[in-house]
């Protein structure tokens, strides 16, 4: 039986940033990272830009909300930092929501509360969904 998988993921994206720098200054260790023009994490071709990424994996689509809130409340204190950062380099700020949802998952309401969308843009971030019902 195919089961639902749902990855989350924070992601902080641009031309020329050293990872390694935002690890440091946040004082969290991303899940991954990949430096532009390298091959890790990258199938066919090298990465076009270089990204810092923090990601949560679930099996279920319910308390969605609660799901983004398990990486944005690492980070929510560090705005500042993040904001300092954004100012001096030239990178995005990107919330992903991604995955395979199965027919046999029970469903409930999908959502995000206020406050979750409110840091996002506090942060400057965008946010992107892309959910696919099997």
């Amino acid at each position: 039986m195919l089961q639902t998988e749902v990855i989350i993921e924070f992601i902080i994206c641009g031309p020329d940033f050293n990872p390694d720098s935002i690890t440091k200054l946040l004082e969290i260790s991303p899940t991954k990272y990949t430096i532009r023009g390298s091959m890790k994490n990258c199938k066919y071709s090298p990465a076009i830009e270089t990204t810092w990424c923090l990601q949560h994996c679930i099996n279920s689509l319910n308390d969605l909300d609660h799901q983004v809130r398990q990486i944005i409340d690492r980070i929510e204190n560090k705005l500042n930092i993040l904001l300092t950062f954004k100012e001096e380099n030239d990178i995005d700020f990107v919330f992903t929501i991604y995955g395979h949802v199965y027919k046999n998952e029970k469903q409930s309401d999908i959502y995000l509360k206020k406050n979750t969308l409110d840091f996002i843009s506090d942060l400057g971030g965008k946010l992107t969904i892309d959910i696919e019902f099997w």
